[in-house]
């Protein structure tokens, strides 16, 4: 309910009287909104365009600018990125650190963000790895790891979490095969699968340990989708495990449907994060469901526009029970 239906259900009820009511609802009118979040946003972005925009000038002007000159310039820019932040970190906490100085989140994944190019550009121009392209991601992963949980910042561990996934992808399925052959080959699905899993399981024993549980949406998130992608991966192109693979999805949607009716129970303020959770299971679900039902019915042969129907029907369950489930979890918050 807005502020004003609850001083509306109030007066009705005889709790506040019309001259309460009239200065709450002024002071709700008038009261100061909080910016902070549109604010890191916009800080958030710009980062980001300042760091594309630097690959974009390595890319267009690396000829004329010098590739020592362009190293100099990039190392320094890390490493006064890095002393900044570390010069202002925030105290360790195993919980949500909220007293930090201003601009040491922002130095660090400035840091983060540079790094990547930088050691993009020194491979590209100098083959520091040679052709053990596995380091130059474990490299990243090794290092952000470390620096998201000093600085409790879960940007540079969605980021170490990826070249993380990166280096078992590559490490499972060299890099030149992926450019040869199908994607989806039975050594990386199960890579990926025990990843995934893997990194879901540490992120549930720290949370129930009380240790950053907060990087727990930041966890499921980038495994839960890995997972889930791994599972359809399986699903399409392995048709003598398809069944297995089937299963496997279900469950996983099923638990990822249970995780977030579980979140958005006990923990109201995570409504938004349990519904992300909950929107997973849905639509991977539904892709899962649609392709086992073309595969195994052939739909198309039943005549003309029975696809269709099968479209519009599930489309419509989907939404309704979407619909539902979000406005029960806002009744319930």
């Amino acid at each position: 309910m807005s502020p004003e239906e609850v001083l509306n259900e109030l007066g009705k009820q005889g709790i506040l009287s019309p001259e309460q009511q009239s200065l709450l609802a002024d002071y709700e009118q008038k009261k100061p909104v909080s910016i902070h979040w549109e604010l890191r946003s916009m800080l958030y972005v710009g980062i980001t365009a300042l760091s594309a925009g630097l690959g974009y000038l390595i890319y267009a002007n690396f000829d004329q600018i010098g590739h020592g000159s362009l190293l100099l310039a990039m190392t320094a820019g890390c490493v006064a990125s890095l002393v900044y932040a570390w010069l202002n970190r925030p105290g360790w906490s195993t919980t949500m650190v909220t007293d930090r100085a201003a601009f040491t989140d922002y130095a660090l994944l400035l840091f983060c963000l540079l790094f990547l190019t930088l050691e993009g550009y020194a491979q590209y121009q100098y083959t520091l790895f040679g052709t053990r392209y596995g380091l130059a991601t474990l490299l990243p992963a090794l290092l952000f790891l470390p620096l998201a949980y000093r600085f409790d910042h879960r940007g540079v561990l969605a980021i170490a979490l990826v070249a993380l996934i990166s280096w078992v992808g590559v490490t499972v399925r060299p890099l030149n095969l992926y450019l040869k052959t199908n994607f989806f080959a039975q050594p990386t699905v199960l890579s990926a699968i025990g990843l995934s899993l893997l990194l879901i399981g540490v992120a549930l024993a720290l949370e129930r340990r009380s240790i950053k549980a907060h990087f727990t949406y930041t966890y499921l998130t980038t495994a839960g989708n890995l997972l889930l992608i791994a599972l359809l991966g399986g699903l399409f192109n392995f048709r003598e495990q398809r069944l297995l693979y089937a299963l496997a999805l279900l469950v996983t949607c099923v638990g990822f449907d249970l995780y977030a009716r579980y979140e958005r129970r006990t923990k109201p303020d995570r409504v938004a994060g349990s519904f992300l959770f909950l929107l997973m299971a849905t639509v991977y679900g539904y892709i899962g469901l649609t392709f086992l039902f073309f595969t195994y019915f052939h739909p198309t042969n039943w005549g003309d526009g029975w696809y269709y129907w099968y479209f519009i029907l599930t489309g419509i369950a989907l939404i309704a029970y979407l619909i539902r489930q979000l406005t029960g979890s806002r009744q319930t918050a």
